[in-house]
């Protein structure tokens, strides 16, 4: 029956899906086990990759999942991070955030484990929630530093704990938080990311 399962796991899902874990017969995702995720958003475009994981957001007193999502085109090597969340939960006003004529872009304070914060500005639109959600999510995308982006591919940043503080839109307003832990398993993010680490002659 396991055989079974995951053949008809892989048939449904390949190639526009791929699941990176640490190897064992089950793949069971939990908020004390994440892994990478790797789609191709597009199929007839296998130049792009991206590794998603999941987890947690908060505003005020609410809370709810999020996804960070990693991308890295060959034709432009700085790689792209998008927090994704749902505003309606949380109830937060993603309007000063929302577009070209955004009236802030952050700054995003981003966190891995006991490295220094680096603060990075992000713009904000509405996107596709991607193989694992329906319908649609709003996105605030940067792009990731390299010496940040090889630490998370490097065997030190296994299991530490990602953090990402949004900065209010108006003074003396409640920042947007979100909580990740990165997988123990990094070989999914490193073969998305690969093109954005070899540009610099890594």
């Amino acid at each position: 029956m396991k055989t079974f399962t995951v053949a008809l796991v892989t048939a449904l899902f390949i190639p526009a899906l791929y699941a990176s874990a640490q190897a064992s017969d089950d793949l069971i995702i939990t908020p004390a086990n994440p892994v990478w995720l790797l789609e191709r958003p597009d199929v007839d475009s296998p130049m792009l990759t991206t590794a998603r994981t999941f987890g947690d957001s908060a505003y005020n007193d609410f809370h709810t999942k999020a996804s960070l999502e990693i991308s890295c085109h060959p034709r432009n090597p700085t790689a792209g991070l998008a927090l994704q969340i749902t505003p309606e939960v949380l109830g937060f006003d993603i309007e000063p955030f929302h577009g070209k004529d955004a009236s802030t872009n952050g700054p995003l304070r981003m966190t891995t484990g006991t490295r220094t914060a680096i603060e990075l500005a992000v713009s904000g639109v509405w996107a596709y929630a991607g193989s694992f959600q329906i319908g649609t999510i709003f996105a605030f995308s940067t792009q990731v530093p390299r010496d940040e982006l090889a630490y998370w591919a490097s065997d030190a940043a296994r299991g530490q704990t990602l953090k990402l503080l949004l900065a209010p839109a108006m003074a003396g307003g409640q920042p947007l938080t979100a909580t990740f832990t990165l997988p123990a398993n990094n070989s999914g993010l490193k073969q998305v990311i690969q093109p954005c680490l070899g540009a610099a002659g890594a």
